[in-house]
């Protein structure tokens, strides 16, 4: 059968990944023999992929802990590293193979793949039957124990219990039932509720666990308290009556579960860490099929704060996870929270967009040698991108550049807009569509953002309904696609103000561009266009064969002199409202290189010729010309203008238009 994944570790199944405060990732799992406890250790996720396997504990030939090794977990308490896991007694006593306890053993070397292992004994609950799937976690100060078992009461395999410790190896208190199965997808084959985990965030505490036979019928609910309940109280928990994660056959994952969470290198993104199948034909019992394998995927998170483990999905070349992910950024003034969307392709590009002003805060993009680099301008707070900024990452508009005194006459009605660049009206005014909290609409491909932009809002007239969608392809393209709706006639000129830099860093004037066009508009003074189309031939504004920015960026040329270097619109070479290559930029050292597609008119070329340092974001200062623009739009002043294209949009039309950034390595 066709192979339909990539799993980041074969073989491997309830996996349990911790970041340690060394910044190091640890790895365990069952392995397929289920003989020993085996740790792995590497400074990223992808790296546990192929680092080295230390087995660091051998089950005994006999007695009570000497077979079927289960399910074993790494913790770090009062300064020691812990492995709790599961094991039965010897296959030569009768009706011992599934007796399974739990049992804990201890280190205390700062590097839990060194030093001695101590075997600390069964962890007893009190409760002497069948139980496994440990875990711990601290609450409030308090030490927790969380696991599976098996009660001669209840019917059903097993059911979940807590109970304080006293020591990391002694529970101290009763067992308390939390969970036992009793929905339809908890009883399929087995009813089981097992391989608890412990996430808390969002002032909530959610235990994930598995549920059913371990063929593709498992399954995976969730629990949850309130941060400040008492987690003793089995009534100060809920528990979904669905499951959060299952099967997805249109991917080909079959029986996720027993997972376990951890951190991403970026410090506070949630990964899941969970195992399935890739194939549903298991010969035989489904236990001793070692075709379990470690996989992980990136949680979303809902407008409450409650987790979206979506669907399991697939990647190419590691680790499985969602193309889109949630994340707290901040706080608007008035308390309305601002979320951070990361979006990813199977190739490690990813793109980081906000809610307010749907601003793109990072793109990340591999170079010649493999290494990525952040490869726009921005900043990884709020707050920056609340105060005056020069657009960074900003979506603008109603209209994007300038108007020429912020007046304009539409049929008949004169009309003046907010004036906030010189005695000009600049990319939709003081407070354009930059300066708002968008509505954000996450899903599998994409993020979809909505804002309704009413009637008189910086002086626009008519109410108008934007959506901008931005999507990450396998082809390495960041797409943007924006329609808008108005009831009254309106200007409308949308575009995106990114700041590229294809190095990471320094200046951008080695960069190599290439613009198709034949002509640009000129300007006054004041950077608005006379009207005039001038050709580019025999001026330093011909980028029809790639040249470096900065190679004629200081000649004498009134044009450059009035932009105080590139701050100009070109006129594509191009069929209007057809898709077409705009501009292409070259970094040489690095080797990336970044292609515009637009169905715009035309694109803006500005130079960052006012960056002058003051404005610090993401660890760099955002120097002279560190970064530069390539804006797909219409042309400025075009409600001026009357031999510019239209941008006036009129009720029961709908504006559309589509702009892809495209990013390749040139060898």
């Amino acid at each position: 059968m066709e192979q339909l994944v990539t799993p980041l570790i074969a073989q491997r199944a309830d996996p349990y990944i911790v970041r340690h405060s060394d910044g190091y990732y640890y790895f365990t799992a069952s392995v397929p023999q289920y003989d020993r406890i085996e740790l792995r250790r590497a400074a990223s996720i992808a790296g546990l992929a192929n680092a080295e396997k230390v087995d660091v504990w051998f089950k005994p030939d006999s007695g009570a802990y000497s077979e079927l090794v289960w399910a074993p977990e790494l913790h770090f308490h009062q300064g020691a590293w812990y492995v709790y896991f599961a094991a039965a007694p010897s296959r030569d006593i009768k009706d011992a193979l599934f007796q399974h306890r739990m049992y804990a053993i201890r280190n205390a070397s700062p590097n839990p793949l060194e030093g001695a292992w101590e075997f600390m004994g069964q962890v007893d609950t009190g409760i002497d039957t069948f139980c496994l799937d440990a875990t711990t976690f601290t609450h409030r100060g308090r030490l927790y124990y969380l696991w599976a078992q098996k009660h001669p009461g209840i019917a059903g395999n097993s059911n979940l219990y807590i109970a304080p410790m006293k020591t990391p190896w002694q529970i101290d208190g009763p067992p308390i039932l939390l969970s036992k199965p009793e929905f339809d997808w908890e009883t399929r084959g087995f009813a089981v509720n097992e391989g608890p985990s412990v996430l808390q965030r969002n002032g909530k505490v959610f235990i994930s666990y598995s549920a059913s036979a371990t063929d593709e019928n498992y399954a995976m609910g969730l629990l949850w308290a309130s941060d400040d309940a008492d987690l003793l109280d089995p009534g100060a928990w809920t528990k979904s009556p669905e499951p959060v994660l299952r099967t997805c056959y249109e991917h080909g994952i079959y029986g996720p579960g027993h997972n376990s969470f951890t951190i991403d290198e970026d410090g506070h993104s949630v990964l899941l860490v969970y195992h399935a199948r890739t194939y549903t034909e298991i010969v035989g019992d489904p236990l001793w099929n070692p075709d379990r394998h470690t996989f992980v995927k990136r949680l979303c998170w809902d407008e409450h704060g409650m987790p979206v483990f979506g669907r399991a999905s697939t990647t190419e070349g590691g680790s499985m996870r969602d193309k889109v992910f949630q994340a707290p950024f901040g706080q608007m003034p008035d308390g309305a929270p601002v979320s951070l969307f990361t979006l990813t392709n199977t190739h490690g590009m990813t793109a980081k967009i906000i809610d307010f002003g749907a601003i793109i805060t990072e793109l990340h993009v591999a170079g010649r040698d493999g290494t990525t680099a952040d490869v726009v301008l921005g900043f990884d707070t709020l707050a920056p991108n609340l105060a005056d900024n020069p657009f960074f990452g900003a979506l603008v508009g109603r209209y994007g550049n300038r108007i020429a005194g912020g007046r304009f006459e539409l049929d008949g009605t004169s009309h003046q807009l907010d004036i906030n660049a010189g005695a000009h009206h600049l990319h939709g005014g003081a407070r354009g569509f930059y300066k708002v909290k968008w509505t954000a609409q996450p899903d599998a491909d994409g993020l979809t953002l909505h804002y309704r932009s009413v009637d008189g809002e910086q002086g626009y007239p008519g109410n108008l309904d934007v959506t901008v969608r931005y999507e990450l392809t396998d082809d390495n393209e960041l797409v943007m696609l924006c329609s808008a709706v108005t009831d009254r006639a309106t200007p409308v000129n949308l575009t995106q103000h990114s700041y590229f830099n294809l190095a990471g860093a320094g200046d951008i004037l080695a960069h190599e561009l290439m613009i198709r066009a034949d002509t640009f508009t000129p300007v006054d003074a004041g950077l608005i266009p006379t009207g005039a189309l001038a050709p580019v031939a025999g001026t330093p504004f011909d980028f029809r064969s790639a040249r470096p920015i900065g190679e004629r960026i200081g000649v004498p040329d009134q044009q450059l002199r009035n932009g105080a270097g590139y701050d100009h619109n070109f006129v594509l070479d191009k069929l209007p409202s057809r898709m077409g290559l705009a501009a292409r930029v070259r970094e040489p050292h690095s080797g990336r290189v970044l292609e515009l597609y637009t169905e715009e008119p035309g694109v803006q070329f500005y130079s960052g010729n006012f960056l002058d340092g003051s404005l610090a974001g993401k660890g760099r200062s955002n120097a002279y010309r560190s970064g530069f623009c390539l804006e797909p739009q219409h042309f400025p002043d075009s409600p001026n203008q009357p031999t510019f294209p239209t941008t006036i949009l009129r009720p029961g039309e709908r504006y559309m238009t589509e702009s892809r950034f495209r990013f390749s390595v040139e060898k």
